[in-house]
């Protein structure tokens, strides 16, 4: 694995937590003017307000997927799938002290680092779909991901960009009610965190892709995998492991996304251009399975970053 793709992935997971921790800074700030406005709080209590800042580093992620594990579904496990699990545990030195199958027709794996045990997941659609050299791939991907020090801390980043809204919307009520600054800095934060690129969910799948090639030993089974994946991108709003309000997608392999179209004018012909949430996930899936290949082909490092996602991303609806 050269080390200028580590050295990317290390560069994207940082850039992740430095925008995370932008939006926080401003949110802190006009938490802590509305504070002072409405509640008349002594200024040496508005560090408060800047406590959101240490889960961008210091988030544990089991609170955040063991609620998940609720939302299972459980149905028998087979022995193939329980033994591909065990095998990679044992390949890597890591315990799995639960194993099951969610009663899902969509093809899916997880791994949830949960407070009680590690829980690895596959559904009824994925126990199909897949070949066992792909399970493997994937189960050894997502024990990678979770391991890899700098993909938690950019599963970190994703998590707390993705709750901001929830913080946001603390602020919204001051624009009707004296403080119209801090107002319209919910209403930038919230539309920052939902129109804007997912560039925190890029950046912990490119930790997660060059800690996975680095371990399963198997890229071209990987690169299969979501592949086959891809072809399902269609259901990826029907994806139905853990509840609605979760950020479940840094723990699962095919993403839990709104179903949605974008728009974007100026493009070439008459009304611009238009791609689905489907169109998306089949974007992001193919380039992490041509990513598998190239970095274990020992491609540099431009080929297969944030470059070549926004090159990929620029042709959507062309």
């Amino acid at each position: 694995m050269p080390s200028s793709l580590e050295a990317s992935a290390r560069r994207h997971a940082i850039a992740a937590v430095i925008r995370t921790a932008v939006l926080y800074v401003i949110l802190g700030v006009a938490m802590a003017v509305d504070a002072g406005v409405f509640l008349d709080l002594p200024v040496w209590l508005t560090p408060v307000f800047f406590l959101p800042l240490l889960a961008i580093v210091a988030l544990p992620l089991g609170p955040v997927a063991g609620p998940v594990v609720s939302g299972i579904r459980p149905v028998p496990s087979t022995s193939v799938w329980h033994n591909v699990v065990t095998e990679i545990a044992i390949g890597l030195g890591e315990p799995v002290e639960s194993i099951q199958v969610h009663d899902s027709d969509i093809p899916n794996v997880a791994m949830l680092p949960t407070p009680d045990a590690d829980v690895v997941v596959a559904t009824r659609g994925a126990l199909d779909v897949l070949g066992r050299y792909e399970l493997q791939a994937l189960v050894a991907a997502q024990f990678a991901g979770m391991r890899d020090r700098w993909c938690r801390i950019a599963t970190r980043a994703e998590i707390m960009w993705k709750v901001t809204p929830l913080f946001a919307l603390l602020l919204l009520p001051g624009f009707f009610l004296g403080a119209p600054v801090t107002g319209i800095a919910g209403f930038l934060l919230i539309f920052v965190v939902v129109f804007t690129p997912r560039w925190n969910e890029q950046a912990r799948d490119l930790c997660a892709d060059v800690a996975a090639v680095r371990t399963t030993f198997d890229p071209p089974s990987l690169a299969s995998a979501m592949r086959k994946l891809a072809e399902r991108a269609d259901a990826t709003h029907q994806v139905d492991i853990g509840r609605w309000y979760l950020p479940v997608s840094p723990f699962l392999v095919l993403p839990k996304r709104v179903q949605s179209t974008t728009r974007v004018s100026g493009g070439s012909g008459s009304g611009g251009r238009e791609w689905t949430s489907t169109d998306e996930v089949r974007l992001e899936l193919q380039l992490r399975a041509d990513r598998a290949e190239a970095m274990a082909a020992g491609a540099a490092a431009h080929r297969v970053t944030g470059r070549e996602f926004s090159r990929r991303w620029g042709r959507l609806g062309r």
